[in-house]
């Protein structure tokens, strides 16, 4: 059931971004009526942006059995541990409050093991105050990360549980979010801060810049 929910709003979602961004061809013939859509002579910006992964927050500190398994760990419970890698955002107007991303990201996780995720959802302009903005965002992701049953200490009952793929473990959420900062430098650039809840879990963020294309 979870699986079918999940595609069917990924599809939604490509159907609005299809929708929104491609216009009706007009019919030529003058004794017909011209059919045209009523956006098309709007210009929807597109945004591209990469981010370093950083922190990740445990609010109730690491998991107790695997604690001593997290290489980058800032303090001995683990409250705050540092993750290594890359992610990377594009983005579509739809109007002027909404825009819809699709993101993609590949890091170490706590273990310092590959971890990753895809990601589609729509993004809503919260709040805008000069320069500062803030945005929320929901949608599908699929998060992947190498197995953790090779640590003896390891629980089933963790965020991904049993869910083994060819090595890697998966989980399929049907509305992961986000929290997003931004502040503009100018027209083109700005600076971006994300953070994605998993609480009471884990706080994970990443911070770089946006580019409008």
């Amino acid at each position: 059931m979870q699986t079918k929910l999940i595609l069917l709003l990924v599809l939604i979602s490509f159907s609005a971004a299809a929708q929104q961004v491609q216009a009706i061809v007009a019919v030529k013939d003058p004794s017909l009526p011209i059919i045209t859509n009523p956006i098309s002579d709007k210009k929807f910006n597109h945004y591209f942006s990469l981010q370093f992964t950083g922190l990740t927050i445990h609010p109730g500190g690491g998991a107790v059995r695997m604690v001593k398994n997290y290489p980058l760990k800032l303090d001995e419970k683990a409250y705050l541990v540092l993750n290594l890698g890359l992610a990377a955002n594009y983005d579509v107007e739809i109007s002027k409050n909404f825009f819809i991303r699709g993101a993609a990201a590949a890091f170490e996780d706590c273990a310092g093991l590959a971890t990753g995720y895809l990601h589609i959802g729509f993004r809503w302009k919260a709040l805008k105050l000069g320069r500062h903005s803030f945005n929320l965002g929901m949608g599908p992701t699929l998060a992947v990360r190498e197995d953790w049953h090779r640590f003896e200490d390891y629980n089933d009952g963790d965020f991904y549980g049993k869910r083994v793929w060819n090595g890697m473990q998966y989980r399929l959420f049907a509305f992961g979010g986000e929290i997003e900062y931004q502040y503009q430098f100018n027209d083109k650039w700005a600076f971006q801060y994300s953070m994605i809840p998993g609480y009471p879990a884990v706080l994970t963020s990443r911070f770089g810049v946006r580019c409008k294309l």
